[in-house]
């Protein structure tokens, strides 16, 4: 699979998210579904390794742009998916950031605080 993502142009790779969430390309959807489990893993172990309660937060460029698709994924099934720790999970509250400027209104909140 990653030699065929590799071929396509970048136009072609900003694609896979529409393809997939539309349903249009069985290899994007299995992608998009593949990337929204490894996130929902990796997102839980986060929790847990840094003691997570009153949430976690999902942002960045995909997963925005998945919109519901996101929300129906595995992502939360695996967030959870930790064995003896799944009710301190399933507790944590997962949220996603769809302001595209986020990161930029925090840096420029720091310099502001940094300088004043």
């Amino acid at each position: 699979m990653a030699a065929v993502l590799r071929r396509r142009t970048p136009a072609q790779r900003q694609d896979i998210v529409a393809r997939g969430c539309a349903g249009e390309d069985p290899l994007c959807e299995r992608t998009l579904d593949a990337f929204c489990a490894l996130l929902g893993g990796f997102a839980g172990n986060v929790a847990l390794t840094l003691g997570a309660r009153g949430g976690v937060y999902i942002g960045g460029g995909i997963v925005p742009r998945l919109g519901d698709y996101f929300f129906a994924s595995r992502f939360r099934e695996r967030f959870e998916a930790k064995g003896r720790f799944r009710s301190y999970l399933e507790a944590i509250p997962t949220a996603l950031i769809t302001d595209t400027l986020v990161a930029l209104t925090g840096a420029a909140v720091a310099i502001e605080q940094a300088t004043a």
